[in-house]
């Protein structure tokens, strides 16, 4: 461990002190050419999008050695992830402070949101293949229904080039990874597959994690008109619960024999076709999860669970060009199974939830005096569900672009659906549960510093009304939850000398829960990032630096009072020499070995060293 600490100290030492090669300047895409997808029914650039967006490319990707979408994410303004211990454990995302639950995950625009009790767990979401992730802050049931109440995160794998490449690495505690991708983009084919295996020993006895993961996309255009893909996902894991409540939860005790393994699937065919300005799009997908716990020496006896749900959805949009600007419109049917059983029983037997909406959006851009211009996005959406009734979600966004400036506001009112386990569960299970809703508006500004420097801020506000949690009265879970959300969000990134970049993100977060007048749990008032890439040459050197600031918790035992958890900051240094087809590099994460905790009760990774080297052609 020692020696790969040298080593990678002395590389980062002779990436900045030496001056003898030519620098090359980094050059990221311009904003102006970055395609965003997410925010809205049609594909827009970031520079004219009244939305507040973020792009992660796979490039920026490969220069962290980022090996989960997660550790990415944490870097993006009004995020806030919170992990449950070492990799592969349970992993939240807060989008301006409002519920994990709150944000809808896409992948390849797939719906992949849990059905069981909402939300997405992050721990388990490899980038091996990942393209694009894009970022879209505010609320979008307007276009995409339940779940989008605070954002989307959209996961992408579409190609732009043919090539292959992959890579391997090994770290300390037992860290083996290796993975492969090759894509193929000729003329009326696209294609993309990639594989990963990797194991980590973890670092507490039964603190293990392996995983396999596979995406496969595929795309043929018979014309300029008309088009047919298949896109797939696979996931397979297993890892150990290293530590669990005694009997009297009273501590936390070791569980060597605590285990959860699992799987998790997508499959979708899209097919879309153009005659002239009108065109479709069709997209049939299925969304599987299975999840197994087991612990033979549980303090209440052997406990074995198994869940199992599927989600099936078809959506069909059509759009039309018109002298009132670009207008999609659309439906949507959807259903959701899930099944539950465990060693006292079967607590959910194919329970299921469906939905019906249609949807409306209007994307309009008008020219005004000299080069600036109005850009409006207006929508709204229906959705009736079986089990509570309808929603209607309206939103409304607009921007003014004059030179290298943007402003923009947004207004929208979006919803979370209750999820099968909310509704059916066993004694907590309430049937009569109607749909959380919310309100929210921002207003924002960016603006570009040359060619692709940006500087971005946003500030919002949001109210949640009809919050589903547990109640203690009823003994049962009900809406009897309220809550406020508000803050700042900064971004911003540069070229700071010819080799050497800067990006910077910040955001604060005042929060209240109406009931107790308290600050939601795990969100910090202040958190943010720093990232210094440096270029010499054929190396490059990037320094992470994150920090979250005191934010309440729950103490993991009785009597699970309130508590207030430290502030951390973490800093990882990465080292890349870039050899044509060959990439060796070193990497360290926490390289001050800082001791900390994101969720009370379940300790961070401490200092790790990895080394590995990653290939392109």
């Amino acid at each position: 461990m020692k020696s790969l600490i040298t080593v990678l100290l002395l590389s980062a030492a002779a990436a900045f002190a030496d001056n003898s090669t030519q620098p090359v300047a980094v050059k990221p895409p311009s904003v102006a050419a970055e395609i965003v997808v997410t925010a809205s029914a049609l594909p827009e650039t970031v520079e004219s999008t009244p939305a507040a967006v973020t792009i992660i490319t796979k490039s920026q990707i490969q220069e962290k050695g980022a090996r989960d979408v997660a550790d990415v994410l944490r870097e993006v303004p009004g995020i806030v992830m919170s992990r449950t211990g070492s990799e592969g454990r349970a992993t939240s995302l807060f989008t301006r402070g409002a519920n994990s639950t709150h944000t809808l995950v896409l992948w390849n625009g797939i719906e992949i949101n849990n059905p069981y009790f909402a939300g997405y767990d992050w721990g388990r979401f490899s980038t091996a293949g990942v393209e694009q992730v894009e970022v879209v802050r505010g609320p979008y049931s307007a276009l995409y229904g339940s779940d989008a109440v605070a954002g989307v995160v959209n996961v992408l794998t579409a190609p732009t080039r043919s090539g292959l490449g992959g890579g391997v690495e090994v770290g300390g505690n037992g860290l083996r990874n290796g993975n492969f991708d090759a894509s193929y983009v000729n003329g009326n084919q696209l294609l993309n597959a990639s594989v990963e295996r990797r194991v980590d020993s973890g670092f507490a006895p039964n603190d293990d994690f392996a995983q396999n993961s596979a995406n496969v996309l595929w795309k043929w255009t018979a014309a300029d008109s008309f088009s047919i893909g298949v896109a797939g996902r696979a996931t397979r894991y297993d890892l150990g619960i290293p530590f669990d409540l005694n009997a009297d939860a009273t501590a936390l005790v070791r569980t060597p024999q605590r285990r959860q393994h699992g799987s998790e699937r997508q499959l979708a065919v899209p097919v879309s076709q153009s005659f002239g300005s009108f065109g479709y799009e069709l997209t049939l997908s299925e969304s599987r999860r299975s999840d197994d716990f087991h612990d033979p020496h549980d303090p209440f006896g052997l406990i074995d669970q198994n869940t199992d749900s599927t989600a099936r959805r078809a959506r069909l949009t059509v759009r039309d060009a018109t002298v009132f600007g670009t207008i999609v419109a659309g439906g949507e049917y959807a259903r959701a199974n899930v099944t539950d059983v465990s060693t006292f029983g079967v607590n959910l037997a194919n329970d299921r939830r469906s939905e019906r909406s249609v949807f409306a959006e209007d994307r309009f851009s008008h020219a005004l005096a000299g080069s600036s211009r109005l850009e409006v996005s207006a929508g709204a959406r229906y959705d009736r569900f079986d089990t509570f009734g309808s929603q209607t979600s309206p939103r409304l966004a607009a921007a003014w672009i004059f030179g290298a400036n943007k402003l923009r506001a947004a207004y929208g009112e979006a919803f979370r659906a209750p999820s099968v386990g909310e509704l059916y569960y066993p004694f907590s299970g309430n049937r009569n549960l109607r749909a959380e809703r919310s309100r929210s508006a921002e207003i924002g500004w960016d603006t570009t510093i040359g060619t692709s420097g940006t500087v971005s801020a946003t500030l919002f506000h949001g109210t949640y009304r009809d919050l589903i949690v547990f109640d203690n009265a009823a003994y049962a879970f009900a809406n009897v939850g309220r809550a406020r959300s508000q803050g700042l969000e900064v971004g911003a990134s540069a070229g700071i000398f010819a080799n050497l970049t800067a990006a910077l993100s910040y955001t604060y977060l005042d929060t209240k829960e109406a009931a107790t007048e308290q600050p939601l749990l795990r969100r910090p008032r202040n958190s943010g990032s720093v990232t210094l890439t440096w270029r010499h040459g054929e190396v490059d050197s990037s320094l992470v630096f994150l920090h979250a600031g005191r934010r309440d918790d729950i103490l993991p035992v009785a009597p699970f009072a309130r508590v207030s958890d430290r502030a951390y900051s973490t800093l990882d240094a990465d080292v890349q020499m870039r050899l044509d087809r060959f990439t060796p590099y070193v990497k360290l994460e926490n390289a001050t070995d800082t001791r900390y905790e994101e969720v009370r009760g379940y300790p961070s990774p401490r200092r790790r060293a990895i080394v590995g080297i990653r290939f392109g052609m």
